[in-house]
C-alpha cells in the first residue's frame, strides 16, 4: 500500500460509512435521539421516525378539524396524493440514497488512488482535498442555514404556491376573507414541509461538496490514458457513479406525478393537457441530466487536451508504423521467405489501428449515452401510472401491443 492509499483509506472508510454517505451535524443529532442506531444508515428506522413526526400529526390534526375526508378532494387530507408521495416516498428515498449513492461515490473517490490515476507527487494534495471534504461535511453553518431556508421556503416556495392553488385545502381555512393556515397547516408549514426541504437541501450540499472535490482532483497531476477502453481516459467510472444520483429526480418525480395524478383523478386532467406539458417535461429532463452529470464537466478541458495530445502522438506513431509496414509488405522490401500468414506484423497493424480508433472515439466528458438514458428513464418512471388515469385501459393495451409489434 503506497502513502496516498494509506492516507485516503482512513477518512473514507471509517465509521462504516464514507465521506459522502454518513456524518454531518444532522446525522449525529439523529444518532443522539435514537433515530439512527450505531453507524449505519438506519433507513427504515429513520423513515418510520420521520413519518411519525410529520404525517401522523397531520392526520391527527386533520381528524380533529374534520378535514380527513371532506366532500371536496382538496380539503380531504387522506385524498392528498402529494402528501403520501412526500412523506412515504420522497424523504425515505433520500435516506435510502445514503446506502445507494454514498457507497458508489465513495468507491469513485477511492478509485483515483486504487487505479493509480492520481500520480504519487499529488498524493498530499489528494489527502488535503479529502480533509476539506470532511470539514465541509461536518460544518454546522451550512446545515443551520438550510434549516432557516427550509422554514422560510415552506411558506414561500411550496408546491401549492408554485402551482397557483388559491382554493381552500385541508391545511388552510377561510378567515376574514382570506386563506389562513389551520392547526394542521401550522404543523405542515413549520415542521413537516421544512423537514422535507431541509433533507433535500442537505443532499444538494453533499453534491456541491463532491463537485468541489472533483474540481480539486482535476487540478492535480493525473494519469489520463487516451487509449483506455472506457472511452473516457480512464475516468469512465465517474459516469457510472453519478448515474446513481438519479434516485433524487425519481423522488421529485414521485411528488410531481402525485400532484398530476390528483388532478387527473379529481379535477379532470386529460391526455391533451398532459401532452401540452411535454415541453416542460423535456426541460425538466435536461435540467436533471445537467444536475446529475454537470459536475463531470470539470474534466472536459483535461480530457479534451489529453485527446488532442494523443491524436497527435499516436497519429505520428501510426504514420511511422504503417510506412514501415507499407515499405516491407507492399513495396516489397522484405525477405523472400517471409509470408503474411501468421506474421506478427499483421497483428501489430491491427492492434495499433484499434488503439488509434479508441483515441479518436474518446469522450471529452466521462459519461456515456448509457448513463444518460438510465437517468432519463429513472426520472420518468413515476409518471407511468398517469397513463392509466388519463387513458382507458383498452387504449393503454393498444399502445403496449403497438410497442411490442
Amino acid at each position: 500500500m503506497n502513502d496516498a492509499q494509506s492516507v485516503i483509506d482512513l477518512p473514507l472508510s471509517q465509521e462504516a460509512g464514507a465521506v459522502f454517505e454518513l456524518g454531518g451535524p444532522a446525522y449525529r443529532l439523529m444518532q443522539r435521539v435514537g433515530l439512527i442506531k450505531g453507524t449505519g444508515p438506519s433507513v427504515l428506522r429513520r423513515s418510520a421516525g420521520f413519518i411519525a413526526i410529520t404525517w401522523f400529526p397531520l392526520l391527527v390534526f386533520s381528524v380533529l378539524e374534520g378535514h380527513a375526508l371532506e366532500p371536496t378532494p382538496r380539503m380531504a387530507f387522506l385524498r392528498d396524493y402529494t402528501t403520501y408521495a412526500r412523506f412515504f416516498l420522497a424523504v425515505p428515498l433520500v435516506f435510502a440514497a445514503e446506502a445507494i449513492v454514498g457507497p458508489r461515490i465513495r468507491a469513485a473517490g477511492l478509485r483515483f488512488i486504487e487505479a493509480g490515476i492520481v500520480r504519487p507527487e499529488s498524493s498530499s494534495a489528494f489527502s488535503a482535498a479529502v480533509a476539506r471534504v470532511q470539514r465541509r461535511r461536518e460544518a454546522y453553518l451550512p446545515e443551520a442555514a438550510f434549516l432557516i431556508i427550509a422554514v422560510l421556503g415552506a411558506w414561500f416556495v411550496s408546491l401549492e404556491r408554485v402551482a397557483g392553488l388559491e382554493s381552500a385545502t385541508w391545511h388552510t381555512v377561510w378567515a376574514d376573507g382570506q386563506l389562513q393556515s389551520s392547526l394542521a397547516g401550522f404543523w405542515y408549514n413549520f415542521v413537516a414541509t421544512p423537514l422535507v426541504q431541509f433533507f433535500a437541501l442537505r443532499w444538494l450540499w453533499r453534491l456541491v461538496i463532491w463537485t468541489l472535490f472533483l474540481w480539486d482532483v482535476s487540478r492535480m497531476r493525473l494519469n489520463i490514458l487516451a487509449t483506455h477502453t472506457d472511452m473516457a481516459g480512464g475516468l469512465g467510472f465517474l459516469g457510472v457513479a453519478q448515474a446513481s444520483i438519479a434516485i433524487f429526480p425519481f423522488a421529485v418525480g414521485c411528488i410531481l406525478s402525485a400532484e398530476l395524478a390528483f388532478r387527473a383523478r379529481f379535477e379532470g386532467l386529460n391526455i391533451v393537457a398532459l401532452q401540452s406539458m411535454m415541453p416542460l417535461l423535456i426541460a425538466y429532463l435536461v435540467f436533471v441530466e445537467f444536475i446529475t452529470f454537470g459536475p463531470l464537466l470539470i474534466f472536459l478541458p483535461l480530457l479534451a487536451r489529453a485527446r488532442l495530445d494523443a491524436l497527435r502522438s499516436y497519429g505520428m506513431l501510426v504514420q511511422r508504423h504503417n510506412q514501415l509496414f507499407h515499405d516491407k509488405w507492399i513495396a516489397g522490401d522484405r525477405a523472400s521467405a517471409e509470408v503474411p500468414l501468421g506474421n506478427p506484423d499483421m497483428s501489430s497493424l491491427v492492434d495499433l489501428g484499434s488503439s488509434f480508433t479508441v483515441v479518436r472515439q474518446m469522450n471529452i466528458v466521462p459519461v456515456g449515452a448509457t448513463q444518460l438514458i438510465q437517468v432519463a428513464i429513472v426520472s420518468c418512471l413515476p409518471a407511468l401510472p398517469l397513463i392509466f388515469l388519463v387513458l382507458p385501459f383498452a387504449e393503454v393495451l393498444k399502445l403496449v401491443i403497438g410497442v411490442i409489434r
